[in-house]
């Protein structure tokens, strides 16, 4: 039999006293005004070094009928962000005994909406990914206090516990990239009648504006997935000719990413000697290709370790821990040559 673990080892990690520990423990953290973070740490840690495997009054209190599996929610399983987050979220939920798992959300809302119950039964907690926390969703786990978190979500109606990517700091740094660079036009390129990104389009352009007010700004909608030669391969030569001349491209989405770079090699257009390229997210191998591909990049290891801590918070209470929290996790610029320079 093992060593049993005690407070003061778990204190000794997570790097706060035994007191602060204890009341953490024995569930008596919020009366003395311990931060909700600082208690999904500790909880976290104590999981990971087994110290609720030795305390069966605490692990009586852990709801579900196999209390050892969780799942995420996803709209689609070909997304970049679920490729990068995944392998994140099953080392951080591995460490400390728990099952991760993804589920594929059905088109028919109402056909998904009737099978909740049956993943409450299945699952100890789960993720709800971006737009797989519709409020349908959302409405019936909080309902009936089940324990979840959404990932890469803002919702306002709601009092729940989120954690999210900065869109308006990621905003920001290409702004200022933009700003070091001197350009003075630049086109955004995004895809028509889409809402799966983290970034809003006017929110962009209302920071470069703010941050570079002479700078000329142009939108190129694109219909489809690739660039064939119709209207989309005629709105990017377009934005490249006076009297727009943009000098950078900024790709809101970035499987947009590749067909573009294909497209523009097959015109003789050079990035980054006739025009700079920036996606405002990563993508897989954009630090391979020639060029590398300058990039926003989403923090996967904070967001899965601050995601993995929530979730199993709440399904330590129960669903019913006293606080909800918005957790927004700033993202870095990545700088390569498809801008002409590398910081």
């Amino acid at each position: 039999m093992g060593k049993r673990v005690k407070i003061k080892d778990i204190a000794e990690k997570c790097g706060f006293s035994n007191t602060l520990v204890s009341l953490v423990l024995n569930d008596k953290a919020s009366l003395y005004g311990i931060k909700p973070d600082t208690q999904e740490k500790v909880l976290y840690v104590a999981r990971q070094m087994g110290y609720f495997k030795d305390a069966p009054a605490v692990k009586s209190t852990i709801r579900s009928s196999t209390g050892s599996i969780v799942g995420m929610i996803v709209h689609d399983l070909n997304n970049h962000f679920v490729f990068e987050i995944s392998p994140l979220l099953n080392k951080a939920f591995s460490s400390i005994g728990l099952t991760f798992g993804i589920i594929s959300k059905n088109e028919n809302e109402q056909r998904f909406s009737s099978i909740v119950k049956d993943l409450k039964k299945m699952y100890s907690g789960l993720i709800l990914l971006g737009d797989a926390a519709d409020d349908m969703t959302v409405r019936a786990l909080k309902e009936s206090n089940y324990p979840f978190v959404v990932l890469e979500k803002k919702i306002v109606r709601h009092r729940i516990n989120e954690i999210y990517s900065d869109s308006e700091e990621a905003c920001r740094l290409a702004a200022l990239h933009v700003l070091r660079l001197a350009y003075k036009s630049i086109s955004i390129i995004e895809q028509k009648d889409c809402t799966d990104s983290i970034i809003d389009t006017q929110v962009l352009i209302q920071t470069i504006n703010k941050i570079i007010p002479d700078i000329r700004i142009s939108r190129i909608k694109l219909t489809g997935n690739n660039i064939p030669d119709g209207t989309d391969a005629n709105e990017i030569v377009r934005a490249l000719r006076p009297p727009l001349a943009s000098q950078m491209f900024i790709v809101k989405h970035s499987e947009y990413v590749y067909p573009l770079l294909s497209f523009l090699k097959t015109r003789n257009i050079r990035i980054p000697g006739d025009v700079a390229l920036l996606s405002m997210d990563a993508g897989i191998g954009f630090g391979l290709i020639d060029p590398p591909v300058t990039r926003i990049n989403r923090k996967y290891a904070q967001l899965a370790l601050k995601t993995s801590q929530m979730l199993w918070s709440e399904i330590k209470n129960n669903g019913k821990g006293k606080y909800k929290r918005s957790v927004k996790i700033s993202p870095v610029l990545i700088v390569e040559k498809s801008c002409g320079t590398v910081l």
